[in-house]
């Protein structure tokens, strides 16, 4: 019996190990095969009419429309994993025209290592004790006259 009930509980156990698998950004139709367009011919709403509006436009040059597609997958509580990305950009000239189609995919991208530094600020540091317990025992502040008190 205690056999069992240590078997049931290590199999419902291994439920947390089963991965979850998302997906984000544009996702192609079905009758799609990949995110083209025709350099010279089609024009920004061409191409929004085609594939809708971009996951991104760059925040520099408005002429360029970025549409991204990840998939992620997560087991347990580890951080996910970004298995595949995508991302095709266009860029138009200054007339709207596609000038340029460019395909990315997850090997193009970098690793970047952020800096960990904080800026300093003024005052004291409290720890959770004198946050919680700050203020009690504390008078108010008295309010045009000596000892008058707020709503008096």
């Amino acid at each position: 019996m205690i056999r069992v009930f240590v078997f049931l509980i290590c199999l419902l156990s291994l439920q947390a190990c089963v991965s979850v698998r998302t997906s984000h950004g544009y996702v192609l139709e079905r009758d799609q095969t990949e995110l083209t367009a025709e350099l010279g011919f089609d024009t920004k709403e061409s191409v929004l009419a085609k594939f809708g509006e971009p996951s991104l436009i760059g925040a520099f040059d408005r002429d360029a429309w970025y549409y991204l597609h990840s998939m992620d997958t997560a087991r347990a509580f580890f951080r996910p994993k970004t298995r595949t990305r995508d991302v095709v950009a266009f860029y138009f000239d200054s007339e709207g025209v596609v000038e340029n189609v460019q395909t990315l995919d997850l090997a193009d991208g970098e690793q970047i290592k952020l800096v960990s530094r904080a800026t300093p600020t003024r005052g004291k540091e409290l720890n959770f004790w004198e946050q919680l317990l700050g203020n009690v025992g504390q008078l108010p502040a008295a309010i045009g006259q000596e000892g008058q008190t707020p709503g008096q």
